[in-house]
């Protein structure tokens, strides 16, 4: 059933051993024994000398994720709570800065004697703020196969069907009003959804399922916030003027009940069994389960039902946490995990489907798919996963440059101790660099290997002018 995959996942099994286990924050080595007065910004020198404690006992007391060594440590590595400081922009700076410095607040400046286990802990607390998260390639993978559908490698899960259907389920919960660049969230997705939805075969059927859109945040309307779960596009024929006037009845409200609308979309897909449809979910969601639900459990019921969809989770800027679900979730229904931080990553994600799609809807005209689309999908897929991780690489260091500025002009640091702080930022700048041409390199290799059979059909339908003298 999923030889592909097994063979894709074991080639990289040396970088992802152990990839897959969340990293987690190294324990404090003291418990503090009172709640600390927040200190003010304007004078960050009186944190140095209140109740004599020094640096590196207030430092001890901070959450700071492991610095990372190797590429595993930057695939497990969880994004920081401030990690957004540079691609924001200059309107919302000022806003973001601010959150960073309330953040770090309590911690005193660095003593113009540092020790380097002083300078050391200094950054690590930094770093932990700032980190960035950088792509799994197990979800390349995921996308890898995905990008196969119809070929006769394809797992029997995306072999083509004469149906097909799609769903998309939009996080619709008060959180989808942060912004991004400007932008909220809900607005970004709005806007990838629709330029998705143009692109969809007039004979697919399309639906459009939305939670958390009604009531507020607050616990007085938790119940009824929980509740709102609604397919507002109703599954059929794509009718743009009717899908965006569905899209647009709705804002960012409540709560986030993402059990509940796996549950419900489960209950609309009864009938439409794999044997004669491929079935297509998108979940996109920018936040945890909120209602008590257990969304990890529905999607495996889900996966193991009749409908046997195809289950893509995009995670968008999610924190963390969140991420940590989503991906539980995508592995419950041996999908597909992805995060997104930005509305260019989103329409990218569907972009793909796009492609798979297109292919299906020739192999209903001639039932012949174009092999050679699905293996220039893979090496897209590579691509892409390529230039992630250049951003979150440039995107990290130019966001930790940017915060060694702050705290210099802040009264923190030294101009000797800001370049010093930023020598070890190069270094892991480099380790992320030097870890991306490892994983696309494994990657490139996998995809030579696992297509193997799709490139004898690529040699089959366009052979070499010297194979055919």
């Amino acid at each position: 059933m999923k030889q592909t995959r097994y063979l894709l996942v074991g080639l990289l099994a040396v970088f992802l051993a152990g990839c897959q286990e969340q990293a987690q924050p190294e324990k404090p080595q003291a418990e503090a024994t009172e709640q600390q007065e927040p200190k003010t910004q304007e004078a960050p020198e009186e944190a140095a000398i209140e109740n004599g404690e020094g640096l590196a006992a207030i430092l001890a007391e901070k959450e700071m994720l492991p610095l990372p060594t190797d590429e595993k440590d930057l695939i497990d590595q969880r994004s920081g709570k401030i990690n957004d400081i540079y691609v924001v922009s200059s309107e919302e700076r000022k806003q973001v800065e601010e959150a960073f410095l309330e953040e770090f607040g309590e911690v005193p400046p660095l003593p113009e004697d540092a020790s380097e286990e002083e300078m050391d802990l200094y950054f690590n607390y930094i770093y932990s703020l700032i980190a960035y998260d950088f792509q799994d390639p197990q979800s390349v993978l995921d996308q890898m196969e995905f990008a196969l559908s119809g070929t006769p490698e394809a797992d029997p899960r995306f072999a083509f069907k004469e149906n097909y259907n799609v769903e998309i389920i939009l996080d619709s919960s008060g959180s989808m009003a942060n912004l991004i660049e400007g932008e909220t969230r809900m607005d970004l997705a709005k806007k990838a959804i629709r330029e998705f939805m143009t692109q969809v075969p007039a004979e697919a059927n399309v639906s459009l399922r939305v939670y958390g859109h009604e009531g507020d945040g607050t616990e007085a309307q938790k119940a009824a916030s929980c509740e709102a779960i609604d397919e507002v596009y109703k599954r059929g024929t794509f009718d743009q003027a009717k899908f965006n006037q569905a899209l647009d009845a709705f804002e960012p409200a409540g709560w986030t009940p993402v059990a509940g609308a796996l549950e419900s979309a489960k209950e609309s897909f009864a009938g439409l069994d794999a044997k004669t449809n491929t079935n297509l979910v998108y979940l996109v969601s920018d936040g945890i389960e909120t209602c008590g639900g257990d969304p990890v459990a529905v999607a495996k019921t889900f996966s193991e039902s009749d409908v046997s969809p195809i289950i893509n989770v995009i995670g968008f800027n999610a924190d963390s946490e969140t991420q940590q679900q989503l991906k539980d979730v995508a592995a419950a229904a041996n999908g597909i995990f992805s995060n997104v931080t930005s509305g260019t990553e989103l329409t990218e994600e569907f972009e793909q489907s796009q492609e798979v799609l297109a292919r299906w809807e020739a192999w209903k005209v001639d039932s012949e798919v174009d092999v050679l689309a699905a293996s220039n999908a893979s090496w897209l897929a590579i691509t892409k996963f390529e230039n992630r991780w250049h951003a979150s690489t440039d995107q990290q260091h130019l966001g930790l440059i940017r915060v060694f500025g702050l705290l210099r002009e802040k009264g923190y640091l030294t101009f000797e101790q800001v370049d010093a702080l930023t020598a070890r930022a190069a270094e892991i700048e480099q380790l992320a660099k030097e870890s991306r041409e490892t994983l696309v390199a494994e990657l490139n290799r996998v995809k030579e290997q696992g297509l193997e059979k799709m490139r004898t059909e690529i040699d089959k339908k366009y052979p070499d002018e010297a194979d055919q003298q």
